[in-house]
This record gives structure tokens, sequence and C-alpha cells, in this order.
């Protein structure tokens, strides 16, 4: 019940930052030729992995389970599936892991 109200806790916090960002977003200018024929979206891909990693990583140090949830993220945001899945074994597998087996004994 403790981790539940911790998680729950993180996550108003997160909440509150990717209020700030959206909120410091909406301010942009739009400039360029290139810019005005292209529905621009309103962040880019680093943009929206930056807000996947604040909003995920602090929830990662909580549960091995978000780490999970953080590799599917960025494989959505990449649109590169088979690049994404190697990059998750590169990065995140051993830690992963190690928190697995670490948790089960």
């Amino acid at each position: 019940m403790n981790q539940v109200l911790m998680i729950a806790s993180s996550l108003d916090h997160i909440l509150a930052i990717n209020l700030v960002l959206l909120v410091a977003q909406t301010n942009r200018r739009k400039t360029g030729s290139r810019r005005k024929l292209q529905k621009r979206q309103l962040y880019n891909r680093s943009e929206r992995n930056s807000i996947i990693d604040a909003t995920i990583h602090p929830l990662a140090n909580l549960h091995w389970g978000f780490v999970i949830v953080d590799g599917a993220l960025h494989a959505l945001n990449e649109q590169e599936p088979i690049e994404s899945f190697v990059k998750f074994l590169r990065y995140n597998a051993p830690e992963l892991l190690k928190r697995i087996i670490r948790e089960m004994h």
C-alpha cells in the first residue's frame, strides 16, 4: 500500500511538470515557409522523447515494469520497431534483468 502511495505522489509531480511543458510549448512561433506548408505537430520527436523520459524515468526507479513501458513508448515515438527493440536490449535489458532477479530474491 505504501508503494502505491509513493507512485501516486510521483504521478502528481510528473503531471504538473507535463502541464508546465505543455503551457510553455503553446507560445512558440511558427517560422519559415516550410513549416507553414506542413501542419506542425505540437512536439517534435526529440521533444516527445524528452517528455517520455521526464515522465517515465522517475517511475522506473520505483518499479521495473515502467522500464518496459518506457521502451514501448520510445518505440511508438520512433516508429522504427526493430531499431527501438535493439536499443532497448542494448541500454535497458541488462539493468532490467538485474532488477527482476533482485526482486525475486
